[in-house]
C-alpha cells in the first residue's frame, strides 16, 4: 500500500423561508473522502454524507419510505427524525492496457446543460430541495461498471448499471412536496386518494441499465454520441378509479435514449448543445378513454446554449430548452411543445476570492420560473462564506410556481479539512 489520504468538507447551511420568516432548514453536513492508493494502478475512493437538520421541515419525521425508490445497497439510513447517513460513492479505479476501469458506486455525467437536463439522466436525482442544489449534490450515485477506452481518435465509454435506484421524490408533507397538476394527478374534491408504494424493478441483471458514449474532437468541435437503455427514473403514476376513490400505483417503464452533444469556441463565444430522443415516455392525461390516467409518447428534447466571456472575470450564458412529444392528443395535461430559457451570470472579483452568480430559469409556456442568486467569499483557502436567495414566481399550478411559499434566503459556511 503506497498512500492513504483522508480529507473532506464540513458545511453548515441555513435557509429562512420568506413567507413566514422562519427557518426552512439548518443543515450540518459532513462529507468525508477517503482515497487509498494500493499501487500505481489501483485506487480506492470512498465518499460519505452525514447530515443533521434540527428544523426537520424538508423531510419531516423519519422518512424511511423514501428508500422505497432505492435498492438495498443505495439507501439512506435514518437514526432519528433529524439526521441521515449515506455512502455517496465507493469505487475502484484501475487500467487494463489503454482502457480505464471504474467499478463501484459512482456518478456518470453526460450532457453539458446548466440548471435543466436532456442527457444527464444516467443517475437519478434527489428532489429534497427540488432543483435548487448543484447537480453533483442532487445526483444519486449508482453501483456501476464503467469502461473507457480509446479507439483511434475516438474515446468510448461503456456503462452497466445493476442498481435499481430511481428518483427520490420530495416528502409528501415536506416543504418541496409536489402539488402542480403537471406532476401529480388532481382528484375531485372529497374523493379519497390512496398512493401505493412504488412498484420498483428488483432483478439485478434483467432490470439493469446499459449504455455507451463515443466522443471525438473533429474540426474544432467536441462531439459525443450517446445511447442508454434504461428505466426512466421518474415513476409513472398509474391510476385506478372506483367507488372507493382513486388509487395511484407508481411504476417504472423502460425506454431507449439516443442523443449527442456538441461544443465549439469562437473567440469569446462558446456554442454548445445537446439533443436526446426517448422512445417511450408516459405523461398524465385527463382523457376519459385513458382508464389509467396515463398517455404515452416519444419525446425529443434539446438545448442550444451560447456562452460569452466578457472578460477574464465575467461570463454570461444563455440557454434555450425544448421538449416535443411525437404522439399527442387533447388528453395530455402538458403541452405538446414545452419551452424554457435560462440566463446565467458569473462574476469573479477580489482576485478570484469572491464569486457572484445569478441563474434564472423561465418557463415560456406557463410564465413561471425560479431565480437563484449566490455570493461566495473565500475567507481563507479552507473557509468559504456563502449567501444566497431562491425566488419562485408565477402561477401556482406551474412546475416552478407551485413553490411560491418556499422562496428563501440562504447563508452558510464551508470548511475544508
Amino acid at each position: 500500500m503506497k498512500q492513504i489520504e483522508l480529507r473532506g468538507l464540513f458545511e453548515s447551511a441555513a435557509a429562512v423561508d420568506l413567507s413566514d420568516g422562519k427557518l426552512q432548514k439548518w443543515d450540518f453536513i459532513l462529507k468525508p473522502e477517503l482515497t487509498v492508493d494500493f499501487n500505481d494502478n489501483l485506487r480506492l475512493t470512498a465518499l460519505g454524507h452525514l447530515r443533521f437538520d434540527p428544523i426537520d421541515k424538508l423531510e419531516p419525521g423519519r422518512p424511511t419510505s423514501l428508500n422505497d425508490n432505492r435498492s438495498s445497497l443505495s439507501r439512506r439510513y435514518f437514526t432519528s427524525d433529524y439526521d441521515d447517513l449515506e455512502l455517496r460513492e465507493l469505487y475502484l479505479d484501475t487500467s487494463i492496457g489503454n482502457s480505464l476501469l471504474r467499478v463501484g458506486k459512482q456518478q456518470t455525467v453526460w450532457g453539458q446543460a446548466d440548471g435543466l437536463r436532456v442527457l444527464d439522466i444516467v443517475n437519478p436525482f434527489d428532489f429534497r430541495e427540488f432543483i435548487l442544489p448543484d447537480f453533483e449534490d442532487r445526483r444519486i450515485p449508482l453501483w456501476t461498471l464503467s469502461i473507457e477506452a480509446p479507439v483511434g481518435p475516438i474515446a468510448s465509454q461503456f456503462i452497466w448499471i445493476p442498481d435499481q435506484t430511481y428518483d427520490q421524490p420530495p416528502q409528501a408533507n415536506g416543504t418541496f412536496a409536489f402539488t402542480s397538476p403537471l406532476v401529480v394527478p388532481a382528484a375531485p374534491p372529497g374523493v379519497p386518494v390512496t398512493v401505493e408504494p412504488p412498484n420498483r424493478p428488483n432483478r439485478t441483471v434483467a432490470d439493469s441499465d446499459i449504455g455507451g458514449r463515443v466522443s471525438a474532437f473533429l474540426g474544432g468541435w467536441d462531439l459525443t454520441l450517446n445511447y442508454l437503455y434504461h428505466y426512466h427514473d421518474q415513476a409513472v403514476l398509474y391510476q385506478t378509479r372506483d367507488a372507493g376513490g382513486i388509487t395511484i400505483t407508481p411504476r417504472y417503464e423502460r425506454t431507449h435514449l439516443v442523443g449527442g452533444t456538441f461544443a465549439n469556441a469562437f473567440g469569446d463565444f462558446t456554442l454548445r448543445g445537446e439533443l436526446g430522443y426517448s422512445t417511450d415516455r408516459f405523461f398524465l392525461s385527463n382523457d376519459p378513454d385513458d382508464s389509467d390516467g396515463i398517455a404515452r409518447s416519444g419525446e425529443l428534447g434539446y438545448v442550444a446554449a451560447l456562452d460569452y466571456s466578457v472578460d477574464a472575470d465575467l461570463l454570461i450564458s444563455t440557454q434555450f430548452f425544448q421538449s416535443l412529444l411525437t404522439e399527442y392528443d387533447t388528453g395530455f395535461l402538458r403541452d405538446r411543445v414545452e419551452s424554457q430559457a435560462t440566463i446565467r451570470l458569473d462574476q469573479q472579483f477580489l482576485n478570484d476570492r469572491g464569486r457572484a452568480s445569478l441563474l434564472i430559469i423561465q418557463s415560456l409556456n406557463d410564465g413561471d420560473g425560479v431565480l437563484q442568486a449566490d455570493l461566495n467569499y473565500e475567507w481563507r483557502s479552507d473557509v468559504i462564506l456563502k449567501l444566497g436567495a431562491d425566488l419562485f414566481y408565477g402561477d401556482r399550478s406551474g412546475l416552478f410556481g407551485q413553490f411560491q411559499d418556499a422562496t428563501r434566503l440562504t447563508f452558510g459556511v464551508e470548511l475544508g479539512f
